[in-house]
């Protein structure tokens, strides 16, 4: 797999996600650590709701692989809106590690539905739908 950084329209601290660990056309899989030096961490924790930013990083990583499989480079994606948005936990700790899966559920080159699951310990600890308007690339600084 590509390092995180080449697939996504992110740099530096606002790349959240570590690594993409599979992709398979369909859907993507990330893994993310919470460290002391995260972004959001807060007196050891990042507050839940942040696994939304995961797993729009994650849809943008499916994204940039995809585009990547066509000789283009990323591409930023706005959300549009958010179903069934679950989170299980209140927050998480330095030191979890997280699974960010986003499958694409329908759509076209410019809007896409993915259902997106957090998983921790193999444990769902947040979830749901995010619709994305895809871009043309790389529309404004990061």
């Amino acid at each position: 797999m590509p390092p995180i950084a080449d697939v996504l329209p992110h740099s530096g601290p606002m790349i959240l996600l570590d690594e993409v660990v599979a992709f398979d056309g369909a859907g993507v899989r990330c893994r993310v650590t919470i460290r002391p030096g995260s972004m959001f961490v807060d007196h050891g924790r990042v507050p839940a709701i942040v696994a939304l930013e995961y797993m729009a990083q994650a849809a943008a990583a499916h994204a940039g692989l995809e585009g990547q499989s066509r000789g283009e480079g990323p591409r930023v994606g706005y959300i549009l809106g958010t179903r069934e948005l679950s989170l299980e936990v209140d927050d998480f700790e330095v030191g979890d590690e997280l699974v960010v899966e986003a499958r694409k559920l329908e759509g076209d080159e410019r809007l896409v539905r993915f259902r997106c699951i957090v998983t921790r310990q193999g444990e769902r600890v947040a979830s749901a739908d995010l619709n994305v308007l895809q871009g043309h690339g790389k529309e404004h600084p990061e």
